[in-house]
């Protein structure tokens, strides 16, 4: 059972990164520092196969946002988590 509640604290956690980058974005023009942050990645890496081409790169923007969003959503998963 723990296996399951830590797959939910996880999607959690990750949607609530996803609206808290979002709500930054949107309140950027607000408070700018919300929307500033850092990017970090990999470039595309290609494999050309002469029969397909592949391509792979992920980049993460780490903003103010994202991060007040990650920390809000691990309170809240982890307070509806604990027993009294």
């Amino acid at each position: 059972m723990d296996r399951r509640r830590g797959k939910i604290v996880f999607f959690i956690v990750l949607l609530g990164g996803i609206i808290g980058a979002i709500l930054g974005h949107v309140l950027g023009d607000i408070v700018p520092k919300l929307d500033e942050g850092l990017k970090v990645g990999v470039d595309s890496i290609g494999f050309n196969l002469h029969l397909i081409d592949v391509n792979f790169g992920i980049h993460i923007n780490i903003t103010l946002g994202a991060i007040i969003g990650l920390l809000i959503a691990f309170l809240l998963a982890d307070v509806g988590r604990r027993r009294f």
